[in-house]
């Protein structure tokens, strides 16, 4: 009987992986996605998305190098989510794909000091994300626009030396890129 239980309860997420994703349980997927990656901006660590990315996904190495080149010039990234809706859920076997409309905050601040660096920026956002079920999870594989960005800030900080003590160049409005 112990044994009939335990293989029952390990099968049980394999179960949840091939029913349907209702709107809510795909709003949860996007928000945690978001709130891991936005804590690996903050702490400068590329291997927290390893819990949320799949193992060969294009997002994961976009990532690594976005993350990488804010700490190589010192800078962490503070990323809020403020608003996320679910616009539609397209789900195939072991693939989903969640639309969504999203409200994001962020500021650029100086790892070593925490003083921000240029201005803030709140963000809009069609997104798509595409997820794939591996080992008992959904995982994402990719995110992508699904129309352009509406960018807050029309300056971002890519360089910080002594010579330029805001560290700011010019950029277009829809430049900007979402962690």
């Amino acid at each position: 009987m112990r044994m009939f239980l335990a293989l029952a309860v390990l099968a049980l997420p394999l179960g949840l992986g091939c029913s349907r994703v209702s709107s809510s349980e795909a709003r949860m997927l996007v928000a945690r996605y978001n709130q891991v990656v936005s804590e690996a901006y903050r702490k400068n660590d590329v291997r927290l998305i390893d819990e949320v990315v799949g193992p060969d996904a294009p997002d994961g190495k976009r990532l690594l190098g976005l993350i990488g080149v804010r700490m190589d010039m010192g800078l962490t990234l503070d990323a809020r989510l403020e608003d996320l809706e679910v616009t539609k859920v397209e789900q195939a076997a072991d693939s989903l794909q969640v639309h969504t409309r999203e409200q994001w905050r962020y500021r650029d601040v100086q790892t070593a000091t925490g003083r921000q660096v240029g201005e803030a920026s709140v963000d809009h956002y069609e997104m798509l994300y595409r997820f794939s079920y591996h080992k008992g999870t959904w995982l994402v594989e990719e995110t992508k626009f699904t129309a352009p960005p509406q960018v807050g800030r029309k300056e971002v900080p890519w360089n910080i030396d002594a010579k330029d003590a805001h560290g700011m160049i010019t950029a277009p409005a829809t430049q900007g890129a979402k962690p």
